[in-house]
């Protein structure tokens, strides 16, 4: 009688493929890229933030300090609409004084009013209305304006 052995069944081969090691890979650096990404930004915000809070503090101050002057220096200081009016920081004729590390900025003040054809705005020729705006000269970021009257 012949005896014949009989082989183990084949198993399944353990472990990883290279095509398997390369697709989790790929899909690693896929998706890892951008979270290092995101993560890099997310460092940055803090400074951004506080340097944009210094900004707007800076340009209420200035509005608040050109809002007490008396309408009168508002009005000899009126020019044409969007041009840097006398307040305008640094170099003004009438710059007031601000914080050190504030970043120079612009006042337009512009006669506010009906022009000639009654339509109100910016380019009317009232005595008695004022639009005062001011911002960050750089970038013209955190505008702020308003209406003064006589």
């Amino acid at each position: 009688m012949a005896s014949t052995m009989r082989m183990p069944p084949a198993r399944a081969a353990a472990g990883m493929t290279l095509l398997e090691a390369v697709f989790a890979l790929l899909l690693l650096s896929v998706c890892l890229i951008p979270a290092a990404n995101a993560l890099r930004g997310a460092i940055n915000v803090p400074a951004d933030s506080a340097l944009a809070a210094r900004e707007l503090d800076c340009v209420s101050t200035l509005m608040e300090s050109v809002l007490a002057e008396p309408y009168g220096n508002l009005y000899a200081a009126v020019g044409e609409p969007d041009a840097p009016s006398t307040y305008s920081t640094p170099a003004g004729a009438n710059a007031l004084p601000t914080a050190p590390d504030c970043p120079p900025m612009t006042v337009t003040i512009t006669s506010y009013g009906t022009d000639r054809t009654r339509k109100l705005g910016a380019s009317g020729t009232s005595s008695y209305l004022l639009r005062v705006v001011a911002f960050v000269t750089a970038d013209g970021r955190f505008p702020l304006a308003t209406l003064v009257a006589q």
